[in-house]
């Protein structure tokens, strides 16, 4: 009897705790074998250790020590030649910091996206179901060397645009125009994207989607405590990276007003205001923001 073939084999690098866990439990529901590491040390360190060998690495560009272009190379150097390198972040980046990656992909980002990734760099995987269907690598693939790799421009261009492709627009304006968000807070802002919460909500049982919003929440509770201490501080590039932070947990879950706030913090950092009372206002917003989202998700989840 023919062995079906061995899932493939995903490794997600986020400093980001809520995001790799959804990632996480998103990407083993389509049938992909995942690990994780916090950053791009501990990530080559895992590498380092042997065994199977990824076949997609999922790595941030926004993360503390070895991050972008340089934590490509180090990754290209420690994985073999077939693994492909997807960079993610919240934010679009500059070209050139994410040039030695294979593809990149906006945060929010769904599998969906990731299974277009992958067929636009022409992996053998069908971009309906991952793991039943996949067909076995060829030996022309497996061999391929770093230089016959399609660039980020490549992939852009090969990739249809869609409503829902974060290949080549921005989910985030989608977040803030789709006529799917219909949740509504007290601000008159939308607090949730009805279609991603029914996305997740189809992924995964109720208790564990719960689950994943409480991470968010105290997640964003943390953050903004720490963002308080930053701001006295005068330390705007921590504050802005905390700021980025949220905007990308969020927008994974479709956190519409959290993800929205966040962006324009990160945007206009401590340079608000000459005073710190406009950064507390926002501050103390972005906290009556979680107290909406719970409230919200306390009468359906």
């Amino acid at each position: 009897m023919t062995q079906p073939p061995a899932p493939l084999r995903v490794l997600v690098v986020d400093d980001d705790a809520m995001s790799r866990e959804l990632l996480g439990v998103l990407l083993v529901g389509e049938g992909y074998a995942v690990e994780s590491a916090d950053s791009g040390a501990a990530a080559l360190a895992l590498l380092a250790r042997g065994g199977a060998a990824p076949d997609l690495v999922l790595a941030d560009i926004q993360m503390p020590g070895a991050t972008g272009s340089r934590l490509a190379g180090q990754l290209r150097r420690a994985c073999p030649p077939a693994t492909l390198l997807l960079a993610i972040s919240g934010s679009q980046p500059p070209r050139k910091t994410i040039s030695r990656f294979d593809g990149f992909l906006l945060k929010p980002f769904g599998m969906k996206e990731v299974a277009a990734a992958l067929s636009a760099l022409r992996r053998p995987l069908d971009a309906g179901g991952i793991a039943a269907k996949r067909k076995t690598r060829s030996a022309s693939t497996a061999s391929r060397s770093a230089a016959t790799r399609p660039n980020v421009a490549s992939i852009h261009a090969s990739a249809a645009p869609t409503a829902s492709n974060s290949l080549v627009e921005d989910p985030g304006e989608q977040l803030r125009s789709s006529p799917a968000v219909v949740a509504v807070g007290s601000s008159g802002d939308p607090v949730l994207d009805e279609k991603i919460y029914r996305q997740l909500a189809g992924s995964m049982p109720a208790n564990q989607l719960h689950q994943m919003y409480e991470l968010c929440v105290r997640d964003v509770r943390e953050r903004i405590a720490l963002m308080r201490t930053l701001m006295a501080a005068h330390d705007v590039a921590r504050f802005e990276r905390e700021a980025h932070a949220i905007k990308g947990g969020c927008g994974m879950l479709g956190a519409t007003q959290l993800h929205g706030m966040a962006g324009e913090l990160e945007r206009n950092g401590l340079a608000a205001a000459p005073g710190a009372a406009p950064e507390v206002n926002f501050l103390d917003e972005l906290s009556a923001a979680c107290d909406r989202l719970e409230r919200m998700l306390g009468s359906r989840v």
